[in-house]
């Protein structure tokens, strides 16, 4: 049996690295397996997050957000590709953020969807 591999995790020496090469969420990478697979890393200093995902489930996203938040390590996320919609959200739990030139960060305007009837109605 072949698993579908979305995300890697390591650690060695109070330092690990986890990647996000998927969507967020139940089609990619769900919050409650990455949330239990960053606390199977142990006691680390330092975290490392490689993002390449063109975002997904928000609510999935916000989990996986706020568990980095709380997380007691330094966490640096990299941009490896595309961090867009909600991995963009992702992206800014890190303490440190890394992006290559050639990569790219795809943030929502919603001041310009009418999503929930809202057009027009947020602040400038």
């Amino acid at each position: 049996i072949h698993m579908k591999t979305w995300f890697t995790a390591r650690a060695s020496d109070g330092v690990a690295e986890l990647t996000i090469y998927d969507e967020i969420g139940s089609y990619g990478v769900p919050a409650k397996t990455f949330i239990d697979e960053m606390k199977s890393l142990g006691d680390i200093s330092e975290l490392t997050l490689r993002i390449n995902s063109p975002g997904g489930s928000v609510f999935d996203g916000i989990a996986i957000y706020n568990a980095l938040k709380r997380h007691p390590a330094k966490v640096i996320v990299t941009v490896e590709g595309l961090a867009a919609s909600i991995a963009s959200v992702i992206l800014c739990a890190g303490d440190e953020v890394v992006m290559p030139k050639n990569a790219l960060i795809m943030i929502h305007d919603l001041r310009k969807n009418e999503f929930a009837g809202i057009h027009g109605s947020l602040p400038r």
